[in-house]
């Protein structure tokens, strides 16, 4: 596996991750760590410091296991129910809840200090004053990016707004901060909700009028993107109505992959659902490294995620997907979902219009639309993938809910949604091991030399949380832990 430069985790948020200028592919490769007070905050550095916010939230690392937000992605997954952890480097402690529900960890200060980063270089570019099409269009992005850092912070550091909205949750910064910034205490769930649905508001109407270039711009969030965003928002605080609206925006003008072939890899900015995601290239692709634990058969990588058995028996005879599934190595069952490309690269995704149906039918459903009709994007989602329509004849509202549940779960997997909808729903982890009669079948499993060998099949092995009582729903393992460092340094918090 190659080596990637580790950078070393900053301390506070003060100061600027900065990328020069952007290039000819997506971004400047070798940003500077700040600029001169005098030279920020105007409107031609304004896309730079957005650049350099992107570039800080998906290549800040302190380990190889802690590469970017995509890192943040793997462990949500590690932590739920579908992901079986093939013990090896990377997130074996967060299969555990070993690692971010501890402030203490390591990985608990490098998600935090993550996103406060990269929110801190989002509001340097907000507070440019100015008012030409252009800026406002690069400050629409920043309020997108900002938007989105609070919606993963408001989903992590508290349980869900329809439980508790007034629960105190994370600070809100809006202005750049320096040695003088008075630290803040915790807004309420409400509150950080509320930051979200202004920033992604005020978004909105400044990228009105902006158009992407090209696929290599697909970082850049533009209408699409926020909508998505919304959806994800509106959906989160029970606002259905406008779920379903802004999802079916969204998702318009992107299509459906329809077969295994298209579905392999999920490694293609240019993939024609993906509605946002980050393009690597040889020069500029640590972010990339968190393929070495998605990707199942890439020789020599850790391959640390693996699929339970069990959710490839929820998939459908005809199912695209469903071929990707393959015995390997010591038993384990993996998912052919993630490949890297031959140069060591892999683009990642943030947002699919698989994504957004889910959500428009999810929506639609816990809104009281009829059953028949509520189904139709379900629907269309499935037949894309080769599975018929679900019949709701004699299904409860419930039954068909849990069905939209459990396509997110075959749909989405790998892609950082396993804890955030177990927090979502108020449900609890679900993991069981393989029978005895299972586990002594043999099964054909593939090995690093092409070969095939005969193995037992194996499947969860961390069944209850680390004190040794059952998954609950509302656990804090679920959630992640504030570092003990931001304790310590913030007396208000």
């Amino acid at each position: 596996m190659r080596k990637i430069k580790i950078q070393s985790i900053l301390v506070a948020v003060a100061g600027l991750f900065l990328a020069t200028s952007c290039s000819s592919s997506f971004l400047d490769t070798d940003p500077t760590d700040a600029v001169s007070s005098d030279k920020v905050s105007v409107p031609e550095n304004a896309e730079a410091l957005v650049n350099g916010a992107w570039y800080n939230l998906f290549d800040y690392s302190s380990t190889y296991a802690n590469i970017g937000y995509r890192a943040l992605q793997c462990l949500d997954d590690m932590m739920a129910s579908d992901v079986v952890s093939r013990p090896k480097y990377g997130f074996n402690s967060s299969y555990q809840f070993n690692d971010i529900a501890l402030s203490s960890n390591s990985r608990t200060e490098f998600a935090w200090y993550l996103i406060y980063k990269t929110i801190d270089n989002c509001n340097t570019a907000i507070s440019i004053k100015g008012d030409s099409e252009e800026l406002r269009q690069v400050q629409g992005q920043a309020l997108a990016l900002r938007a989105f850092c609070y919606l993963h912070l408001v989903q992590h550091y508290q349980f869900t707004y329809l439980k508790d909205k007034d629960a105190p949750c994370v600070p809100i910064y809006t202005e750049p901060s320096n040695n003088e910034t008075v630290p803040k205490g915790k807004s309420t769930v409400a509150q950080v909700y509320q930051r979200i649905f202004d920033d992604l508001n005020l978004a909105q109407d400044y990228l009105k009028n902006y158009v992407r270039s090209g696929d290599n711009q697909k970082f850049k969030p533009n209408v699409a993107v926020v909508n998505g965003l919304l959806a994800r928002a509106y959906l989160l605080t029970g606002q259905w109505k406008e779920a379903a609206k802004v999802a079916e925006a969204a998702r318009a003008g992107y299509t459906l992959m329809t077969t295994t072939a298209e579905y392999e890899g999920f490694n293609n900015i240019s993939n024609k659902e993906w509605i946002w995601g980050f393009p690597q290239i040889p020069s500029q692709s640590d972010a990339s490294y968190n393929f070495y634990y998605l990707d199942a058969t890439y020789v020599g990588a850790y391959s640390s995620f693996m699929a339970d058995p069990h959710l490839k028996d929820t998939f459908t005879e005809g199912d695209i997907r469903l071929p990707l599934f393959q015995w390997m190595r010591e038993g384990y069952l993996g998912y052919k979902k993630f490949h890297m490309r031959a140069d060591d690269t892999a683009d990642l995704v943030l947002m699919r219009a698989a994504e957004m149906y889910l959500i428009e039918a999810e929506a639609k459903v816990r809104d009281g639309v009829a059953l028949a009709q509520a189904v139709a994007p379900l629907n269309t989602l499935r037949n894309a993938r080769g599975v018929g329509d679900y019949e709701v004849t004699g299904k409860s509202q419930e039954d068909v809910i849990n069905e939209i549940l459990m396509e997110r779960r075959r749909e989405l997997w790998g892609e950082g949604f396993g804890i955030t909808d177990v927090l979502r729903t108020q449900k609890a982890v679900e993991r069981i091991a393989l029978s005895e009669d299972e586990q002594k079948m043999e099964v054909d499993c593939w090995q690093e030399d092409g070969s095939f060998a005969k193995r037992n099949p194996l499947g969860h092995w961390f069944l209850n949380f680390p004190n040794g009582k059952p998954f609950i729903v509302n656990s804090t393992y679920y959630l992640y832990a504030i570092p003990q460092k931001e304790i310590n340094a913030n007396p208000n918090i």
